[in-house]
């Protein structure tokens, strides 16, 4: 448990995310800021993007999942940002996207070493930051 402490703290301050230990996974919570514009109207609001890693194999993998939240001018740069990335998606990697015409749900699960899965994602979050 020592090594998957050592491991959470460094995906928290890599995410810049609140964690918590619950169910036997590492959670984290990254709220992202949204401005949505209607027509003549803003629409300012946050949503709070689920991060979380569980079942540590022997050999340093875990079970990732995010669900994170992008306006859908983001979608392209996230993307790209995440198939660039230097250390490749691995081969037990899914994404769901779920899309309307103000907002994008990404969800991701991969099964890899929890440092790859947050330096990735947060590249991608990186580079969609203002």
């Amino acid at each position: 448990m020592n090594e998957e402490l050592l491991i959470a703290d460094e995906v928290q301050r890599m995410l810049n995310a609140r964690c918590e230990y619950r169910e036997g996974k590492f959670h984290f919570t990254k709220t992202k800021k949204l401005d949505i514009y209607l027509g003549s109207s803003l629409f300012a609001f946050k949503l709070d993007m689920e991060i979380s890693f569980g079942h540590f194999q022997q050999d340093g993998f875990a079970v990732n999942r995010a669900e994170v939240y992008l306006l859908p001018e983001e979608m392209l740069a996230f993307e790209d940002t995440l198939r660039k990335f230097p250390i490749p998606l691995p081969i037990a990697f899914r994404q769901c996207i779920h899309m309307n015409q103000n907002l994008v749900e990404i969800r991701m699960e991969s099964l890899e070493p929890p440092r790859h899965f947050a330096l990735r994602l947060a590249a991608a979050l990186k580079e969609i930051e203002p």
